[in-house]
């Protein structure tokens, strides 16, 4: 199975084109790991996927709280009734973002604030 890569302007989408069950885990946990260093935002549409197995969750919550505790963010999309349902079972929907598509994903991300402007909007001097 492959996993597509699309860059956007706010974020970087992968799009697995399968099942989450064998194939294509290790290959989305590798590209999870070298996201979580370079992309602010990462979306995974799951269009493809109608299954996704224990370890590919694992994979999911690990990268979530990852990419929460570098300040970016992971999101899914077209996510369909067996994974909700799978993901309500055990918890995992409170901890991940799900959008019913791309266009719902990229506008909740907003506008970007650069390192400087944040420093410059909470200092307690005000502006320099």
């Amino acid at each position: 199975m492959k996993i597509e890569k699309q860059e956007n302007g706010k974020a970087v989408i992968l799009v697995p084109k399968g099942d989450l069950v064998y194939e294509g885990i290790d290959e989305l946990e590798t590209l999870f790991k070298v996201l979580s260093d370079d992309a602010q935002y990462v979306i995974l549409d799951l269009t493809h996927a109608k299954y996704l197995s224990a370890k590919a969750l694992g994979i999911l919550v690990y990268y979530v709280k990852l990419f929460r505790e570098k300040q970016r963010d992971l999101k899914l999309i077209n996510v369909n009734e067996n994974i909700k349902k799978l993901l309500n079972i055990t918890d995992i929907i409170k901890i991940i973002s799900i959008f019913e598509n791309e266009g719902a994903a990229l506008a909740s991300i907003g506008p970007q604030v650069g390192k400087l402007e944040k420093t410059l909007l909470w200092s307690k001097e005000g502006f320099v």
